[in-house]
């Protein structure tokens, strides 16, 4: 016994169009799973620094909207670099919008760090020292 599904030209396009939406979709929840940190929500960067085993005040984050530049300059190349330590990238993002989430420390120290968000994805951030000659380091558990 044999089965033929005939098809219309518009009902073929719909089934492929809802594929299409599907795997777009689906490959945002992905990419959430499978290759990024989500930073979607402030539980979320919290629990991410937490696991640095870091201590911040949750309560006092602040936030601003940046553009990463186009073209990068020298210290952009350099903050990348420190980036690239603690396993992120800036490269893929440039000209796109971003967050910068900032939590201070929770023992009222000099320290802040900053978490850069993109997409719902953590892709960067550092531990800052708010002196004036004060140090950044990269997002690692070492710190």
């Amino acid at each position: 016994m044999r089965l033929f599904i005939t098809l219309s030209k518009k009902s073929l396009c719909v089934i492929l169009a809802g594929l299409i939406i599907a795997v777009i979709l689906l490959g945002q929840f992905f990419t959430i799973e499978a290759g990024g940190i989500d930073g979607s929500t402030n539980a979320a960067r919290v629990g991410y620094i937490e696991g640095l085993g870091l201590t911040v005040d949750d309560t006092a984050a602040t936030s601003k909207e940046i553009v990463i530049p186009e073209n990068f300059s020298e210290v952009y190349y350099e903050y990348n670099r420190l980036q690239k330590t603690a396993g992120f990238d800036l490269l893929p993002y440039r000209g796109k919008s971003a967050t910068v989430y900032t939590y201070p420390s929770a023992d009222g120290g000099e320290a802040v760090v900053n978490i850069i968000v993109s997409d719902k994805l953590i892709i960067g951030g550092d531990i800052s020292s708010v002196r004036i000659d004060g140090e950044m380091k990269a997002l690692t558990s070492k710190y």
